[in-house]
């Protein structure tokens, strides 16, 4: 066959390397072990503290989260108390396949996340056709001339949002084809557009291990506090069969790009327990600062919860909107102080998802009324904050609460430096979190009530193959921001102004 595609990437959005290095091992990822066998092949390091909603912008733009801003789905206002919902048009730097467009070159970008579409001038651009946690813009494509083709052949993704309370083996297996379906679907359509042919580079992204991850980890850790034997007799393992799922596409893919063509495949970051404390922070803080929460909101909260438990299932599922709305309205954890009580506060959290914890201070000169005096001051509460944050204890582990706290000042320098966390709260991720004590606090407890049991961890894995590629491992971490430079050299074109550099065992031919 011939060459339909010089570069043919594969992402695979939250593609754990730990369970495709054992299923791999086991026989169960055969398309895997070929890339193992004839790549050169690597470990990613994700933006610390901040690769959950960074990890694909640092990605495709090259640059950091200092220079790109974008860090998670929801950012504090620059120079205000208040949080935004950030859309991949907020990303402050162009992706590299602008600059692959400029250069002259046919590009094909295919639900790479957090992105919106390109102009490209001959190329192709389709933005969550089938894709985790989706812009509220939704499905969009450039050239709009290729919508309705798009949907007559492929239809749309009838997920949408992964995200769902689910308790029953049926429910489970329904998540389960309903997620391979959707790879099987979207191979389709990425086979569809790479038989066109005449692409310098085609880009795809499979989102369905973010999605498989987030929800049905408990059943596949059987050390997880929500595992279920019972439970797994019904619904056996939906992330093996979805990674298996993947693999296969992989395989096709490669099958249909040619012989010829440099293969580059991503998995971004990994997916373990979600044990974490961020659903907490806010109250430590508080009570750290000397301000308590509200009792009543507390005793409210305690009310609702066990008398929604008394509900038959069919009753809870046409009651849920219900329920989110009281949660949100009673829970103390989903409770956002104001901005008027930010602007008296020294210190707050903002959001960050939930792998690491993220702190803003109340600093003086960046902040509308700040408190805390840039400087000296500034140091001296980072530095006594982190101690006592160090302090806290998982009281129904025994173990310590934190593994350390960040200064984003340490890590990261650019332009949108100021947008990023002060700090950045590692969680020690042992066991799961209800109850924290610390000797300037006392017991403080908490509940989390989101849906999901599966969390990120930052490292992910790297490949590429083709005719010049010498196959074996390369033993230094790889930044993410690298790959966008490798691919670009792979067809000729040198991306400037960007933090990541080609990685040579790729691009010098041997």
């Amino acid at each position: 066959m011939s060459c339909l595609s010089k570069v043919l990437f594969i992402g695979i959005d939250a593609g754990d390397k730990d369970l495709i290095l054992q299923w791999t091992e086991e026989g169960y990822l055969p398309n895997f072990k070929k890339l193992f066998d004839n790549s050169a092949w690597g470990v990613t390091q994700s933006p610390i503290g901040l690769y959950v909603g960074a990890i694909w912008p640092s990605f495709y733009t090259g640059v950091s989260p200092a220079k790109h801003g974008r860090y998670c789905y929801q950012q504090l206002q620059h120079n205000s108390y208040n949080v935004q919902r950030i859309s991949p048009r907020d990303v402050k730097a162009e992706p590299f396949w602008n600059a692959l467009d400029r250069s002259g070159k046919r590009v094909a970008v295919i639900d790479v996340p957090k992105t919106f579409p390109s102009e490209l001038k001959d190329g192709l651009h389709i933005v969550d056709w089938g894709s985790h946690d989706p812009d509220p813009a939704g499905f969009s494509v450039w050239p709009e001339s290729r919508i309705p083709e798009i949907r007559e052949r492929f239809g749309s993704d009838s997920m949408h949002s992964c995200n769902a309370f689910r308790t029953t083996g049926e429910e489970f297996r329904d998540f389960r084809e309903a997620l391979i379906n959707r790879i099987k679907k979207k191979t389709q359509l990425d086979t569809y557009f790479l038989e066109e042919g005449n692409w310098d580079c085609f880009l795809t992204v499979f989102s369905e291990c973010h999605c498989i991850g987030h929800q049905c980890w408990h059943l596949h850790d059987k050390h997880h506090n929500k595992y279920d034997a019972s439970l797994i007799d019904e619904a056996g393992d939906p992330l093996k069969d979805v990674y298996q799922a993947i693999d296969t596409a992989i395989g096709k893919l490669i099958e249909t790009a040619g012989s010829d063509t440099n293969v580059v495949v991503f998995s971004s970051h990994g997916i373990g327990p979600h044990y974490d404390a961020t659903f907490m922070l806010d109250d430590i803080l508080r009570r750290l600062e000397g301000k308590k929460p509200s009792q009543l909101k507390h005793q409210m909260a305690a009310l609702v919860t066990p008398l929604w438990k008394l509900l038959p299932q069919r009753l809870r599922k046409l009651a849920s909107p219900l329920r989110k709305k009281a949660r949100i309205s009673l829970d103390v954890d989903k409770v956002p102080p104001t901005p008027t009580q930010l602007a008296k506060r020294k210190y707050f959290s903002i959001p960050n998802n939930d792998a690491y914890g993220g702190i803003r201070i109340n600093l003086a000169g960046r902040e509308p009324q700040g408190i805390i005096a840039p400087g000296e001051d500034y140091d001296a509460l980072c530095k006594s904050l982190s101690e006592d944050l160090m302090g806290f204890v998982n009281a129904t582990s025994g173990e310590p609460l934190v593994n350390r706290v960040l200064r984003s000042a340490d890590l990261y320098q650019g332009e949108n430096a100021h947008l990023l966390p002060d700090l950045l709260v590692e969680w020690n991720r042992n066991a799961p979190v209800s109850k924290v004590y610390s000797p300037k606090t006392g017991t403080i407890h908490g509940e989390y009530k989101k849906c999901r049991t599966g969390d990120h961890k930052p490292d992910g894995l790297f490949f590429a193959s083709g005719p010049s590629i010498t196959p074996g491992q390369i033993n230094q971490p790889i930044s993410v921001m690298d790959l966008a430079p490798t691919i670009a050299s792979l067809i000729g074109v040198e991306l400037t102004g960007i933090d990541g550099k080609p990685i040579t065992a790729v691009t010098d031919p041997r």
